[in-house]
């Protein structure tokens, strides 16, 4: 029976996610003196692991909006493979300690995909270069499922800036599985 519950909870944990490991979420630490207002702008998703609503995406912008020093608005946009944009509106809501970069995202993704408060975590954050985010959902007690975006300024950003994100996962440890390289071209 718990085969059956594990099963039906990686099934609905991996319509957001793909990479699924054995234990626990690592405790990974976040960005601190976290400055939402300086956060907000527009970033473009450089690198992201499988998220199946983003799937064969390209031109992934985030626009992030400040509502409060708590919350943030957020528009992502972003074409289709056959060439259709598309906006996925929700919010992004700073947990806990203000200072600390945990986020609780709300995404309105409609009814093709099972939509959910999902935890985001902003890992390392330059503002006027790049956002490593990660995120980690606990599936049971034998497996967690995890993201991983990173987030530039510019749509087309250096190799060298690049790099500097990827090491903030490698430096965590952080299993990056299935990176796809986002189209940043002609949009």
């Amino acid at each position: 029976m718990l085969q059956y519950v594990t099963i039906i909870a990686l099934f609905l944990c991996g319509i957001n996610s793909q990479d699924t490991h054995e234990g626990d979420c690592p405790n990974i630490p976040v960005q601190g003196h976290f400055n939402l207002s300086e956060f907000a702008g527009v970033w473009y998703e450089a690198e992201r692991s499988y998220i199946v609503f983003e799937e064969d995406s390209s031109c992934t912008k985030h626009t992030l909006t400040a509502v409060s020093n708590t919350k943030l608005n957020v528009l992502i946009s972003l074409i289709r493979q056959g060439g259709q944009s598309d906006l996925i509106d929700g919010t992004a809501v700073l947990n806990d300690k203000l200072d600390e970069a945990k986020f609780t995202v709300n995404l309105n993704i409609g009814p093709r995909y099972f939509s959910q408060p999902t935890p985001y975590f902003a890992l390392e954050v330059v503002n006027d270069e790049y956002a490593c985010i990660w995120s980690c959902t606990q599936i049971d007690g034998y497996t967690y499922q995890d993201f991983s975006i990173i987030l530039t300024r510019s749509p087309n950003p250096s190799e060298e800036t690049l790099k500097k994100a990827r090491n903030v996962y490698d430096r965590n440890n952080i299993i990056r599985e299935e990176v796809q390289v986002v189209n940043q071209n002609n949009c």
